[in-house]
């Protein structure tokens, strides 16, 4: 059965909604779902070997000419994630191979061995001579294919992704004309940057299997390079665990008691790098429960009711989520107190958890110690983010970002945010965009066929199912803005990526207003092109611009307040370059509002604001706030305010602000009368996303 033309379903009004054109919806929801599971989980080592059929040969072959060797130190990917970019050092590309094989019913083991000098430099070599678009490479989908598979017709569709392509090469092509422009005005002013080059490895780690033939173990060699083995030893558990990265999440409450000021720590979550890679990462601080008023209350409320409601909020608590996981922080207040918490969530009296304040805070909750001597009054200084990166053989370094200091004229930060992070230990692959946003649309599906059908009870949606739309658009830009500029360079990504996605609620006191600050903050850029500084430096700089043009056309605001655009507004008023030196980095500025933050050991850059980050953020009117629907997600509150904003098909297609706009319907922002017609605009958002996200995978 064929359906209405494509240019028809997507024309405004026409877009298949309930009791319209409910077989097309069912038919792409099942097309979205079929091709998700037979796309599979490209990390999946076990899933690997299967298709392999768990044959040794095999697999090593697979590994030695699938898998590229890339120059790094300790533990950077492991097995899954050594699969998916398809490239890794010899311990993680041996770690692979150790995790396919045991797939398989193996006993293995890994082996260390040392390299000389010229065995090493092979391995560099090897490195060296490959097309680094080789790794990237991949056929792309055929729209009509697709087309035929949806039932829609084939010229429309092959025309709509064609344009969606010619899009993004002209967003690309605007970046890397922006970041050359500004390079070429930086690299007189930072003088001479070293060149980085790759290390030449001194160690090497293979697998053995014990073959169960011979009773005795055997060497597997997966390496490109044929190197000696004499006198290889095992890897001990303790070794293995000394090469490998971690990532902290941390939250501090710094409290003031006289002159006194004691950090107190709210949250505290280490994972090894792997449980956090590609993984979804969400920090949280939202008010407790009772803090604000019910949801059909808030609805009722006008724009100053919804001042003062916000206004009266004294109580928060942090959480976190990493991969469907959560983790629950200590509760305070905005006096600087803290609050116990017992083994089933609930939050008890006040109190302090160090130094001289370790006394606790009466007449708190429900006058829990009231009889007791009041304690020394405090005040919140600051709430700061930390989030720390361990690697094998440096000292731990650590990202700050304040989230609450003492409020500017006019404007007070609400402890009311998110933060989502995309960790990597290289560019996302090829693909991964669509998968993903595929991914998180089939996890979605019983919600979308609820809705599509006009049914609005017991609808759920769930973005942390996935790493947000945002950064995993960002992350596909930024490998093919690395590819673009390094015009066929090596790169290199020695450790571990760090960006995020932020929201937070402004209480903007003179307008009386709630905004919402969203943005994107670069916290590391770790990739380097090898023994090309100045091409490296383009690389920050295109990505600095690449946060800043992203946010911008997601969230049209009111203030633009990106490193990038302080950067081109000082320098267009005719401010003056100032060049320092700054805890071993090179800062340029226009103005004091923000600067070009560079290191001169390998050329990495990136556009900073003085509190540190590199986001590009916008102020918008919370009533014209995007809809998030999650329980744990405060800021989704903005679907209960009664707006009729949200961004239209053309400013953005994908999975976030289709559940951005079908929350805003479920949570009841359209009135009763206009639901059909949101119903039926957010049909139209299905399709296009579903189709941009198919075409891409």
């Amino acid at each position: 059965m064929r359906f209405a033309p494509l240019a028809l379903i997507l024309a405004a009004g026409l877009a298949p909604g309930p009791r319209q054109g409910d077989a097309a919806s069912e038919r792409l929801l099942q097309v979205l779902e079929r091709r998700y599971r037979e796309a599979g989980d490209p990390s999946d080592p076990r899933a690997a070997a299967g298709r392999l059929g768990f044959d040794r040969a095999r697999i090593v072959e697979f590994v030695r000419s699938e898998i590229a060797w890339e120059p790094y130190p300790g533990v950077l990917r492991d097995a899954a994630g050594t699969l998916l970019v398809r490239g890794g050092n010899s311990i993680d590309r041996s770690l692979l191979l150790q995790a396919m094989l045991e797939a398989g019913g193996e006993k293995t083991r890994l082996m260390r061995t040392d390299l000389a000098e010229a065995d090493g430099a092979k391995f560099l070599e090897a490195f060296r001579g490959r097309d680094p678009k080789a790794r990237f490479s991949r056929l792309q989908s055929d729209p009509r294919a697709l087309a035929r598979e949806i039932g829609v017709d084939e010229a429309a569709l092959e025309g709509m992704v064609a344009e969606r392509r010619r899009g993004d090469d002209l967003f690309l092509d605007e970046i890397v004309e922006a970041a050359s422009a500004e390079s070429a005005r930086l690299t007189p002013l930072v003088g001479a940057v070293a060149s980085r080059a790759g290390v030449v490895p001194r160690e090497h780690v293979f697998v053995q299997v014990f073959d169960l033939t011979r009773r005795d173990w055997m060497d597997l060699e997966a390496s490109p390079v044929e190197v000696p083995r004499k006198g290889a030893r095992p890897v001990s558990p303790p070794e293995l665990a000394g090469q490998r990265r971690t990532v902290t999440i941390r939250l501090l409450l710094n409290r003031k008691s006289g002159e006194r000021i004691e950090p107190v720590t709210l949250l505290n979550v280490p994972a090894d790098l792997s449980a956090v890679s590609w993984k979804a990462v969400d920090f949280l601080v939202q008010p407790l429960p009772g803090q604000l008023p019910p949801l059909a209350k808030l609805r009722g409320l006008d724009s100053k009711g919804v001042l003062q409601a916000f206004r009266q909020v004294k109580q928060y608590r942090p959480g976190l989520m990493i991969d469907g996981r959560s983790y629950g922080g200590v509760p305070f207040d905005l006096e600087g107190r803290t609050y116990d918490v017992d083994a089933g969530g609930r939050v008890g009296p006040a109190k302090a958890l160090a130094g001289g304040l370790n006394k606790t805070f009466g007449g708190v909750l429900g006058g829990v110690g009231g009889g007791g001597q009041a304690p020394p009054a405090s005040t919140l200084e600051s709430l700061v983010l930390e989030i720390s990166v361990k690697e094998p053989g440096v000292a731990e370094g650590v990202h700050r970002r304040t989230l609450l200091a003492p409020p500017r004229p006019g404007l007070r930060e609400l402890p009311i945010l998110r933060y989502s992070f995309l960790v990597d230990g290289a560019p996302l692959p090829p693909g991964e965009f669509g998968r993903r946003e595929v991914g998180m649309m089939v996890r979605n599906a019983a919600a979308l066929r609820k809705l599509l059908q006009g049914q609005l009870e017991g609808v759920h949606f769930n973005q942390h199912v996935d790493v947000p739309s945002l950064l995993l658009r960002f992350g596909d830009l930024r490998r093919r803005a690395l590819l673009r500029l390094g015009e066929g360079i090596p790169f290199i990504q020695d450790r571990p990526g760090l960006v995020a996605e932020t929201s937070q609620l402004v209480l903007d006191e003179e307008g009386g207003r709630l905004l919402a600050r969203r943005g994107i903050d670069i916290l590391d850029n770790p990739a380097y092109l090898e023994r090309a500084a100045d091409r490296t430096l383009s690389v920050g700089v295109a990505e600095t611009a690449l946060e800043c043009l992203l946010v911008e056309r997601r969230w049209p605001g009111e203030a633009r307040r990106s490193a990038w655009t302080l950067i081109e507004r000082a320098r267009l008023s005719g401010g003056r370059p100032e060049v320092s030196e700054r805890d071993g980095r090179r800062e340029v500025r226009w103005s004091t509002e923000a600067a070009w933050n560079l290191d001169p050991a390998s050329g990495s850059c990136v556009g900073r604001v003085p509190s540190g980050a590199g986001q590009g953020l916008i102020e918008a009117a919370w009533e014209n706030a995007s809809a998030v629907c999650t329980y744990s997600d405060v800021i989704g509150f903005a679907a209960a305010m009664g707006s009729a904003g949200g961004l239209t098909s053309k400013e953005v297609n994908d999975a976030a602000s289709l559940f951005g706009k079908a929350c805003g319907v479920v949570g009841g922002t359209w009135p009763r009368d206009a639901v059909n017609d949101k119903i039926s605009e957010i049909t139209q958002g299905l399709w296009t996303g579903a189709i941009n996200a198919l075409a891409g995978m």
